[in-house]
């Protein structure tokens, strides 16, 4: 099984987690963190890296990080951490994304085809739905 943290500015990465609770329940491999205003970035890669050990000591060996935006100050300050800590790293966190990592992470599945069924879904969840539903009519 995987750890699986969402790194987030502000307070998305907890919206996520209480949104993913309410709908598929609560599940020990899932933490968060957001980047607040004040916060400088290299206390919040202590916060990241506590995040991870944190995991790590739960017994999630593998690890991936799940960020809302590439080149911003979660993810500049993740990737510093990413080849040291053999973390898993994806960018562009949305709602099928996550609900497909919580929902497929069990010990058979390995970091890898967790992050691949979750990238996929995360691009499969995003279209023009009216158009769609035109096209039904």
């Amino acid at each position: 099984m995987t750890g699986i943290l969402i790194v987030t500015h502000h307070n998305l990465a907890q919206a996520f987690m209480e949104t993913i609770e309410m709908i598929a329940g609560k599940h020990e491999f899932l933490d968060s963190l957001g980047l607040l205003p004040s916060q400088d970035p290299e206390s919040f890669q202590e916060l990241i890296l506590s995040k991870v050990h944190g995991l790590k000591t739960k017994g999630y060996d593998e690890i991936a990080v799940v960020l809302d935006l590439y080149g911003g100050t979660p993810c500049n300050q993740t990737i510093r951490l990413l080849r040291e800590h053999q973390l898993k790293v994806i960018v562009g966190v949305n709602l099928p994304m996550m609900l497909q990592m919580t929902l497929l992470n069990t010990t058979e599945v390995s970091v890898e085809e967790l992050a691949e069924a979750a990238i996929q879904s995360g691009r499969e969840g995003v279209f023009d739905v009216g158009k769609s539903i035109m096209k039904l009519m």
